[in-house]
């Protein structure tokens, strides 16, 4: 039987063990994380295969656009099209992998456009992509392929948060969540900073990335964790809550990247004003393909 937004969710017993303390205690949103979960592998050997044989090297935007509308599809759309049992019959608009998909969607989109500058400004990234329908000089298909990194950010921060909540005396439940937070954002750095890929994506400074720009990104992720621990847990959100809580999100990510830009980032690099960010290969650690 289905529960109406914002009710709180029935008691739901869970397997003893490890998945205990990592799975959520609402079975739909279990069933979203489960799938992006089993997704993980996949868009990972797409995006490597792509990015480390190049292949992206000599691709324009319809091959690169096809490529993030594919896994931007994958990540999304299974969990909405076929939901927990407890929501098939639901309107899509109501079920939980909407409504997970949405947050994700407005921080993979939001922090796309609002934070690549600081990025390129503050951070050195370069991109390589020979792209046209860029924003900022950011390729939208990179929206799009951000939207199933995140969906595995999403869960991999919940069920470290939930791992330390059961773990650790409450005060301290916070420490799993954001470890979970800056681990992430220090493995996405390591593994896209890479010698294989400096003709698309390079900083110029790679250890002053590694240590600066992990923490820069993974207070992204820090901020994000309230709203993500907070949607279909234990009550189920609105849609209303979701687009609220999400933007509030984003507007202190930004206010965090404002404040990192100028009074932090000028004592420990150079922060470069509208900085090309795209295709400026003479300028920078790029390399020509």
């Amino acid at each position: 039987m289905a529960v109406p937004s914002g009710a709180e969710l029935p008691p739901s017993p869970l397997p003893p063990g490890l998945g205990g303390k990592l799975a959520s205690p609402n079975p739909a949103r279990r069933a979203v994380e489960r799938w992006w979960l089993l997704f993980t592998p996949i868009w990972g050997a797409v995006a490597g295969f792509v990015m480390l044989t190049g292949l992206a090297e000599g691709w324009g935007d319809p091959e690169l656009m096809a490529l993030g509308i594919s896994l931007a599809i994958g990540a999304l759309a299974p969990p909405v099209l076929r939901p927990h049992e407890s929501e098939r019959e639901l309107p899509l608009w109501r079920r939980t992998g909407f409504r997970l998909g949405a947050t994700v969607l407005g921080f993979s989109f939001g922090m796309n456009y609002f934070c690549t500058p600081y990025f390129f400004d503050v951070l050195h990234m370069h991109y390589g992509f020979d792209t046209g329908i860029n924003i900022q000089n950011n390729p939208v298909f990179l929206y799009l392929m951000t939207l199933a990194y995140f969906a595995t950010y999403f869960v991999l921060v919940s069920m470290a948060y939930r791992a330390a909540k059961r773990a650790l005396p409450e005060r301290l439940s916070w420490l799993g969540g954001v470890a979970a937070a800056f681990s992430v954002a220090a493995l996405e750095t390591a593994l896209n900073a890479n010698p294989f890929m400096t003709s698309l994506f390079c900083f110029d400074d790679h250890v002053f990335m590694l240590w600066f720009g992990t923490l820069s990104y993974g207070a992204c992720f820090v901020i994000a964790l309230p709203v993500w621990m907070s949607l279909d847990e234990e009550r189920r959100s609105t849609l209303a809550q979701v687009a609220v809580r999400t933007l509030a999100a984003l507007m202190l990510i930004v206010i965090t990247f404002e404040a990192s830009r100028h009074l932090i980032a000028p004592h420990v690099t150079t922060v470069v004003d509208r900085a090309e960010g795209l295709r400026d290969f003479e300028t920078s650690c790029l390399e020509e393909p």
